[in-house]
């Protein structure tokens, strides 16, 4: 059960325009003209964003490779130890796969390891290192990752198109670590929330305990058959004791009587923390939610663009396949952004809610997110489709061109500097809550867009 902090409606928090940085805010103003401003990428702090994106810190390994990596280290232990493979194979997979781990429990007592292992055959290519390599756990993959530690995230994407974390192996989640991650699968699939629901909404018969959910306005309450009990919703006695005298059907002067004695406090007070935190979770889950499906829709769109539409745009506009990978890029953005924008949901659910400050920063900053990630989604799917359903090639199509182009771009390293912001804890928020002058005074010039709640996308 969440504390009673987090029993509170998080739409209290007020948006907080001071604190919010122009580092992170969305170049472009709402002008139709196409004018966009967009982020100097030719700065030293530009340049290390777009190496760093770069750079992959893991290997994508084909069954091939992981069949060639396996067979020379079968044949190195063969060699050095002088044993057959399949002796050599079995040595390696119960020290999984790592040669020095072989040699140097063989050497130090053979006879052991004899014993320990025995000679039963294992398929070799099944398992590749737990340590480094890891299968993808797409569903019918048959590609591994070998990892390197060390430089950089958890998060790969193999071949097959599916992201994941290395450490958790739950679908890629930055910019919420793994632990916060695992509590809310938990939470999404516990029967607790059931409960919350029950004690919400619902109150115990006083006859069989069963609970009765009141879905009229009277206040006369029949339980189901068998028990078929009637009593009052407000004061749970008999229905037998009521009348006109006690406020006829949608009122019960008993009730209010024993309130204003003390009577209900405590059942009430649980009662609405109950509700109060079922609320609450609910806002987040579904905004979550709604966002896990845009980007499903997304990843269907986009399949359709390369398979169907980038073709029809390219005769329609008598452009190169070539020239339109800006819009592929576009919709791999929006991919990508769905998901980010998913998991600061789980972000701000477990976000502590004492620190206001942090919160309503937070806040300021996933509607911003979310405004800029709507504007890019609407161009590419819906600007998109005026010059799909042109009948010759329109003058404007370059324009279109600069503009998602512009919109990709800066919507990337918005959300780029979002996923820092909230891995880092948003520590650039001090503890009298405010951000630091120049992130004020750079929101104040960056025309962004006023901050708001997130609506939970498309």
């Amino acid at each position: 059960m969440d504390s009673e902090d987090d029993m509170h409606d998080a739409n209290d928090a007020e948006s907080l325009d001071d604190y919010y940085s122009g580092d992170t805010a969305l170049g472009y103003s709402d002008d139709e003209g196409g004018d966009y401003e967009f982020m100097d990428n030719d700065s030293d702090d530009s340049n290390d964003i777009v190496a760093s994106r770069l750079q992959k810190n893991y290997i994508v390994l084909k069954e091939a490779d992981i069949d060639q990596r396996q067979g020379d280290d079968i044949v190195t232990v063969s060699t050095v130890l002088s044993i057959s493979e399949v002796a050599a194979s079995i040595l390696l997979r119960h020290y999984h796969w790592s040669v020095s781990n072989v040699h140097e429990a063989w050497f130090a007592d053979e006879v052991r390891v004899r014993k320990t292992v025995g000679l039963v055959e294992w398929p070799v290519v099944q398992y590749p290192n737990s340590k480094e390599t890891k299968w993808c756990p797409a569903p019918g993959c048959e590609y591994a990752i070998e990892f390197v530690a060390g430089t950089g995230g958890y998060d790969v994407a193999c071949l097959c198109s599916y992201a994941f974390c290395w450490n958790c192996t739950e679908e890629a989640h930055r910019p919420v670590d793994c632990g916060t991650v695992a509590k809310w699968i938990l939470k999404n699939s516990a029967e607790s929330e059931n409960m919350n629901w029950i004690l919400a909404n619902s109150k115990p018969c006083p006859k069989c305990k069963r609970p009765i959910e009141k879905n009229q306005g009277c206040m006369h309450m029949t339980c189901t058959p068998p028990c078929k009990f009637e009593f009052c919703w407000l004061c749970v006695s008999a229905w037998s004791d009521h009348g006109e005298r006690t406020g006829g059907f949608y009122a019960c002067n008993r009730y209010e009587a024993a309130k204003q004695e003390g009577a209900y406090d405590e059942t009430e007070r649980r009662r609405e923390m109950a509700k109060n935190s079922l609320e609450r979770y609910t806002h987040y889950y579904e905004r979550w939610a709604t966002n896990q499906s845009s980007r499903q829709k997304a990843l269907a769109d986009l399949h359709q663009m390369q398979s169907v539409h980038l073709e029809k745009l390219s005769d329609k506009q008598s452009q190169p396949e070539s020239q339109l990978k800006f819009i592929i890029e576009a919709w791999l953005q929006i991919v990508e952004c769905r998901r980010v924008l998913k998991w600061t949901y789980a972000y701000g659910y477990y976000l502590p809610w004492h620190e206001h400050a942090k919160r309503q920063f937070f806040e300021y900053l996933q509607g911003e997110a979310e405004a800029g990630l709507e504007r890019l989604h609407q161009c590419a799917e819906k600007d998109l489709q005026n010059y799909l359903n042109a009948e010759a090639p329109s003058n404007d199509f370059n324009d279109f061109r600069t503009k998602l182009a512009g919109l990709t771009s800066v919507t990337r390293n918005y959300f780029e500097n979002l996923v820092r912001a909230l891995e880092n804890g948003l520590s650039d928020v001090d503890s009298h809550g405010g951000g630091s002058s120049s992130e004020a005074s750079a929101s104040s010039k960056s025309g962004g867009v006023a901050g708001s709640k997130g609506k939970g996308g498309r």
